[in-house]
């Protein structure tokens, strides 16, 4: 059969072909209807369904994420409370603008009833830390071994927090100069010169919170 004959097929002469031929045209017909149906209908259907899967798959991830940060946030939320409660501690310990002269004076004491003399007591300029600031004092003292040990240990266990460094340690002027270090150590006068330093909190954010209320 040429091309032209099958242009020119009537219904009638389709309906007098063999039954196998009718087969095959049905074939074909169904072949092309269904080849036009998934390139025009099904597959962008199937596309956007797969998409639709891909979101889900990435929103339920989403979800198991959340329910996990979900189960850990009353931990998280102790956690945070409790470094709370120690940064308060650690501000109780640093003592506001008001109260540095008296520890000052509680550092002076401390020395003085241990049989230290001082000789140089000379606040230095605060030191901006960020959220804190040091004070820094210049002390030089005159005492045995002893007393300077006693007197750092005094210092150490203060409730407010001092720090002293850059120590120096010499016999003193008064003592021999012949005399052995370790007998001087023991028994004469030495001269310590070191920097006691403490802390102050900039309560600069504070005072503004409590200014708004």
């Amino acid at each position: 059969m040429t091309w032209d004959e099958i242009n020119n097929l009537q219904l009638d002469d389709l309906m007098r072909l063999p039954l196998k031929t009718k087969a095959i045209i049905a074939a074909i017909i169904i072949v092309l209807l269904g080849a036009v149906a998934w390139f025009w209908f099904i597959s962008p259907e199937n596309d956007k369904y797969n998409d639709l899967q891909a979101q889900v798959e990435t929103l339920k991830g989403q979800v198991r994420q959340k329910q996990l940060l979900a189960a850990d946030l009353p931990a998280y939320q102790a956690q945070i409370l409790e470094m709370k409660h120690r940064f308060q501690r650690f501000l109780e310990q640093l003592p506001d603008r008001a109260q540095i002269p008296s520890l000052l004076d509680d550092v002076t004491l401390a020395g003085r009833s241990r049989g230290l003399e001082f000789t140089l007591f000379q606040p230095l300029p605060e030191v901006n830390k960020n959220f804190y600031a040091e004070i820094p004092v210049k002390i030089n003292v005159t005492g045995t071994y002893g007393d300077i040990g006693r007197f750092a240990a005094a210092v150490a266990a203060m409730p407010r927090i001092v720090t002293i460094n850059d120590i120096s340690i010499t016999p003193s002027a008064s003592a021999s100069g012949t005399a052995p270090l370790d007998k001087a150590l023991a028994a004469q006068k030495l001269e310590m010169s070191c920097v006691a330093t403490t802390y102050r909190y900039i309560e600069a954010k504070v005072e503004q919170t409590e200014v708004r209320k």
